[in-house]
């Protein structure tokens, strides 16, 4: 069960309404919204691209067409990003896509495998040809389309935040110290191969493995993550290492009969409000 005794709590209640009452909204830093070298350099790899493509902003209408495919076939490295425009990110290794028209069509985008004709009707009937006459800045739309697709990366960006969070305030504690902060180590004396989110050493000799990871909402991820972190507790009960499970968020505030459950087999259970104490804590036992 949880060593509550060892955490600086009289009793389970005192401590289980710590953890509850102090768990994070949510783990949202300044980082988390936007991550703009990642969309700056994205925009940067296609800069002669992006100026080329500019010129059909100026172009009549009537020869938007024809323009279009001179430019395709004269500078054929202008077509590998033409899906990007469409908010494109995923497509086959052979930089194809298939479109369902009447019966599926191929459509290839690498630049010395496509075909002008075809790329000048999937141009016309996705409505590309329009927006290059009707856009002046392509930079600043391609800008825009990467930072929307940018967004969609902020569910697995919250993971990372969140142990980038814990990693800071360890560093912070451990500051001045002989301690050691490694990450992604692999922990020694289990029988299983598990890499930990971070271990604490001492000369080189590990004592506290931790793992780190934040719920917002309710779903069997965190389910199956408190079954694992049980077993991993019962192999490291055969070492002389500690194990400190470091998780937060407002999705346990559903799932306490998950977090209850978890807490009936592993010693040290905290949120991030409770982290800066119960180092000290763990590393005077």
């Amino acid at each position: 069960m949880v060593q509550y005794k060892q955490l600086g709590y009289n009793n389970f209640e005192e401590y289980y309404e710590d953890f509850q009452n102090n768990l994070l909204f949510n783990n949202h830093t300044y980082n988390y919204f936007v991550d703009w070298d990642k969309v700056f350099n994205k925009i940067k790899e296609y800069m002669i691209e992006i100026s080329i493509l500019n010129t059909l902003s100026k172009v009549d209408e009537k020869e938007l067409e024809s323009t279009f495919k001179k430019i395709i076939l004269t500078y054929p490295e202008v077509v590998p990003i033409l899906p990007s425009i469409l908010a494109i990110r995923k497509f086959d290794e052979k930089k194809k896509i298939y479109i369902l028209d009447d019966t599926f069509k191929t459509y290839d985008f690498s630049a010395d495998g496509f075909n002008p004709d075809e790329i000048v009707n999937f141009a016309n009937k996705t409505g590309l040809l329009k927006l290059f006459n009707k856009i002046n800045d392509l930079y600043a739309y391609l800008l825009g389309t990467e930072v929307g697709l940018d967004s969609n990366a902020r569910k697995n960006r919250s993971g990372t935040i969140f142990e980038s969070i814990i990693e800071e305030k360890l560093k912070e504690k451990l500051e001045n110290t002989p301690y050691e902060i490694k990450v992604q180590e692999m922990v020694e004396g289990i029988i299983r191969v598990k890499r930990a989110d971070f271990i604490i050493s001492l000369n080189n000799k590990q004592l506290i493995i931790i793992e780190c990871n934040f719920y917002s909402s309710t779903g069997s991820k965190p389910i199956e993550v408190t079954n694992a972190y049980k077993e991993l507790q019962k192999e490291v009960d055969k070492t002389n290492v500690k194990f400190l499970w470091i998780t937060d968020g407002i999705g346990w505030k559903k799932m306490k009969k998950t977090i209850k459950n978890g807490m009936e087999t592993i010693d040290y259970i905290i949120n991030y409000s409770m982290l800066s104490k119960t180092i000290d804590i763990l590393l005077d036992l």
